[in-house]
């Protein structure tokens, strides 16, 4: 008769066995191997010892029966599993191939009918292609976003942002308030997305804010970084 272990307070409830161990935490204890390969031999293992001492472990062969049964199946679904996964990878491929050759071909035949200036807006539109804009209106610029600033002892600020969609010609305006100052002043304009503001005494404190412009329309300001603040 298989006896339990004293030393452990486990309870099984059709999931995995948990135990204390005197730890006064909870552990998994289950038996069952999670990998399928792993299962499968810890079962092979575990019907061999089991038929081979059925009258040590009060056992009779019928109780061992649905084991068995159950086992023959559950060996010849695992190499099907593999055969189908490396069926399913091979279409994958197969595909990803044949959808490379499909819009290759469509791609030439696109460029040729946008070279065709007898080929209309409207006729493209129902093809589902590009119609290209021929009086685009300039977009608005939007707030650059992230904007981070630290103070070198070398008396440089060092600013960055991120562009936050913002076309490349954009500018951005960097203005700051330094030291006990309550406006806002015009530190530089850039069209990158880092600055270095030489020339400030360390240990001074100095706020910034980024807008991005473009010709007359300037966006909203960033997020305010500051540089030794209290």
């Amino acid at each position: 008769m298989l006896m339990s272990d004293p030393s452990s307070d486990t309870m099984e409830s059709g999931g995995p066995l948990i135990g204390t161990r005197g730890t006064g935490r909870k552990m998994p204890q289950d038996y069952i191997p999670s990998s399928d390969l792993d299962y499968q031999a810890w079962l092979l293992n575990f019907v061999t010892v089991a038929n081979a001492n059925l009258a040590a472990l009060g056992l009779v062969a019928a109780d061992m029966t649905p084991v068995t049964t159950a086992k023959t199946p559950f060996d010849a679904a695992i190499p099907d599993v593999v055969t189908k996964q490396k069926a399913l990878s091979q279409a994958v491929q197969n595909k990803l191939a044949v959808r490379k050759t499909s819009v290759t071909s469509v791609r030439a035949v696109v460029r040729k009918l946008q070279a065709n200036p007898a080929v209309t807006n409207a006729l493209k539109a129902q093809l589902g292609i590009t119609v290209k804009d021929t009086n685009p209106s300039p977009s608005a610029p939007v707030p650059p976003t992230d904007l981070v600033a630290h103070g070198l002892d070398s008396g440089t600020n060092m600013l960055t942002w991120k562009r936050n969609g913002n076309k490349s010609s954009v500018q951005f305006v960097i203005e700051a308030k330094i030291g006990t100052a309550t406006d806002w002043t015009l530190v530089d304009v850039t069209t990158v997305t880092k600055y270095a503001h030489t020339n400030q005494k360390p240990g001074v404190k100095a706020i910034y804010r980024v807008r991005a412009r473009r010709s007359t329309s300037i966006s909203n300001p960033s997020n305010e970084a500051v540089v030794y603040g209290v």
